[in-house]
């Protein structure tokens, strides 16, 4: 990999640089808001104990350790439960075709 020293050093490049639009397009939003929606849905059917689980790693960032401490279970118990509920979560999107 190039290290760029300069700004000068790209602007004078034979190879122009291009900065991607970072914002959705109209599909893109869609596409977003039809996923988010099939993910609430395939939660709400998730065993209690995984949907919380997963609610607090993912939804307010909590770390494996601050759960693990919350529910006095040891944090590799906690990851695998969180992954069996994060598979649960991807088969019902793969059979109801949501992605």
């Amino acid at each position: 990999y190039k290290t760029i020293l300069s700004t000068d050093e790209m602007f004078e490049s034979d190879k122009p640089f291009e900065v991607k639009d970072s914002r959705k397009t109209p599909e893109e939003n869609v596409e977003f808001i039809q996923i988010s929606a099939a993910i609430k849905d395939a939660m709400t059917r998730l065993p209690k104990r995984e949907k919380e689980l997963i609610e607090l790693r993912f939804f307010k960032d909590m770390k494996l350790q601050e759960i693990s401490d919350e529910f006095s279970i040891s944090p590799s118990r906690i990851s695998r439960i969180i992954k069996s509920g994060l598979d649960k979560i991807r088969n019902e999107l793969v059979k109801t075709e949501a992605i």
